[in-house]
């Protein structure tokens, strides 16, 4: 059986401060965009493959265990024996978090190209991807090449992370080339003002919406997300009745639950199809930053309609 979504990226370990200044205290939890998103979707009840490579040590093996359990795929995994696991410091202003990476060599960046030529691949509904695997050579290759080998719809969420990038013009030009492949395409702001200073978030999204993209969204932290589709533009509001506690994650659950709902229903038709898409999104985002993790904190479908009221 094919698989709907195939998630590719990168898997690291999120140490979260769960404490004050004056004696930090860190959580350690699995984390990586793609990693979330593929836990993300699978809880919300979607069959998922994750393609990425990790470190052969405990760190490692212990989060490819976690995704077994949670019902993920690992046919498309690599394991390296020649590093460890990648750890990003997460410390907090406000609810924001703040990133710090121990990488060298990156545990992620070890993905051979061979994933592509993959039936999984080809035949998957939805292949997503982006994050900290556009930094690393060998990743990138196989995530580009695997959303051009794919039949499916392709998503894209850039996750920039500014202060891991060394050569901005090498790093716009892979962002440029996976745009061009994505049907579905995620910024936030602070991803658009750090890719490309100087550039409104109209003109990105415009011209991503000149190629194959159907929809942009450009989300805001806790403000209302501008959603883009054809000639069409509007605001989808975050849905936050929980309230905040941390938002590590948050991102990666929006996504989760539109590469879910892609994978369940295709692609949507119109402007108005899309904002529903989104706004469903938000409440499983908003769900997630109501606790403390990235895909610890992903909530299953059953807890999604208890929220909205659906369920007892």
């Amino acid at each position: 059986m094919s698989s709907p979504i195939v998630s590719i990226g990168e898997a690291l370990v999120d140490m979260i401060e769960i404490s004050d200044d004056t004696q930090p205290t860190y959580m350690a939890a699995w984390g990586g965009s793609p990693f979330n998103v593929a836990v993300g979707a699978r809880r919300l009840g979607c069959n998922v493959e994750f393609a990425g490579s990790f470190a052969g040590d405990a760190l490692g093996d212990r989060m490819r265990h976690f995704l077994q359990a949670e019902g993920i795929g690992t046919d498309l995994t690599n394991v390296v024996s020649h590093c460890n696991t990648t750890i990003a410091m997460t410390s907090f202003v406000d609810a924001e978090p703040q990133y710090a990476f121990y990488a060298s060599p990156a545990s992620y960046g070890f993905l051979p190209p061979a994933i592509s030529s993959r039936e999984i691949i080809r035949t998957a509904r939805v292949v997503h991807t982006g994050s900290l695997a556009m930094l690393e050579d060998l990743t990138f290759d196989s995530a580009r090449a695997a959303l051009s080998a794919t039949d499916g719809v392709c998503t894209f969420d850039p996750n920039v992370r500014a202060s891991m990038v060394s050569d901005w013009d090498d790093y716009r030009g892979r962002l440029g080339q996976m745009i061009g492949l994505a049907d579905f395409l995620k910024f936030s702001a602070e991803d658009i003002a750090a890719a490309y200073p100087g550039q409104s978030e109209e003109s990105i999204a415009l011209a991503a919406l000149n190629g194959r993209t159907q929809a942009v969204l450009i989300t805001r932290a806790g403000e209302a997300a501008s959603l883009y589709t054809g000639s069409q533009v509007g605001e989808v509001k975050p849905w936050v009745a929980l309230g905040v506690q941390d938002t590590t994650g948050g991102g990666d659950a929006t996504m989760a639950s539109i590469v879910q709902q892609i994978a369940t229903k295709g692609l949507p038709e119109s402007h108005n199809d899309w904002r529903e898409v989104v706004e469903q999104a938000f409440v499983v985002a908003g769900i997630v930053c109501s606790r403390r993790g990235g895909a610890i904190a992903m909530p299953t479908q059953d807890e999604v309609r208890h929220e909205l009221g659906l369920l007892p």
